[in-house]
């Protein structure tokens, strides 16, 4: 079984209380210069491994891609919404 830091509850109420875990992409330090080597998803099916609280998967969505799947091994990141 892989580690699963985040379904411990003390480190998941920690990870939560970031910035980045709160206002999601814009407040991620390495978002712009990421956001940069995305190509066009608009028609795309999106397929994200690790998607956190899914906010690569709600971008992939706002930009038009036709399906967008998120999976993540933390049944609290998952829950999160």
């Amino acid at each position: 079984m892989k580690q699963n830091k985040y379904d411990d509850n003390g480190f998941f109420a920690n990870y939560s209380r970031m910035s980045r875990s709160i206002d999601g992409l814009e407040a991620a330090g390495e978002w712009h210069s990421f956001r940069q080597m995305l190509p066009e998803l608009s028609g795309k099916r999106v397929l994200d491994i690790g998607c956190g609280f899914g906010w690569h998967c709600r971008y992939a969505s706002e930009q038009g891609a036709a399906s967008v799947v998120g999976i993540d091994i933390s049944a609290n990141m998952l829950a999160r919404r």
